[in-house]
């Protein structure tokens, strides 16, 4: 993340899976992650036409279905997080402190990442209903350092593919922690 940037970003505690992946890997995610986006419903009305569901029309039941599909996606998501298994083999994940915004991340891994590697990025937003946001990244600069007899990289990528809504989504949780962190700082300067 350097001096240029495009977007605004923030210091938080984030949920971030990531995994290195191949040339080849890149190549069969790109498409899927760029053109499906995390769908999420926040407003009641959205599901009205669920109650109207005896229907014949194929649209409304191609509506439904979809529904239903994310519904059984938010499902998944909730026993991944009820029931994670010790040690995902594929992803490598972390709770810490990231740097974010909507053009990249830095963020610590146990994983040995280096400079120009194209990593795949899961990143939970911690707002109900919890969207998990996958990226495919370019790692710009990866710093090993030692933390308890434990090795670990800090590293700092830039999103190469992510599906716009998802951006959007992850650029309004920024500006709502912003929006929190300003509120805050006012509210202690006015109890001096």
């Amino acid at each position: 993340m350097d001096d240029r940037r495009d977007y605004f970003r923030i210091k938080d505690r984030l949920a971030v899976e990531a995994r290195i992946i191949t040339d080849d890997e890149f190549l069969q995610l790109e498409n899927p992650i760029r053109y499906n986006p995390t769908q999420i419903i926040d407003k009641a009305y959205d599901m009205r036409f669920v109650k109207e569901s005896m229907s014949n029309d194929e649209r409304e039941k191609s509506q439904i279905f979809a529904y239903l599909q994310m519904i059984d996606k938010k499902l998944d998501m909730l026993v991944d997080i009820l029931c994670k298994p010790q040690k995902d083999e594929l992803y490598h994940s972390s709770y810490a402190e990231v740097e974010i915004s909507g053009n990249g991340i830095k963020f610590i891994s146990d994983l040995a990442i280096q400079g120009g590697d194209y990593i795949e990025l899961r990143v939970v937003i911690p707002r109900f209903p919890y969207p998990k946001i996958t990226a495919l990244g370019q790692v710009l600069r990866s710093e090993d350092y030692t933390m308890n007899d434990t090795e670990y990289c800090m590293v700092v990528a830039h999103f190469v593919v992510i599906n716009e809504e998802d951006r959007d989504l992850l650029i309004s949780y920024i500006f709502m922690k912003d929006r929190e962190r300003l509120r805050l700082k006012k509210e202690l300067r006015g109890g001096e």
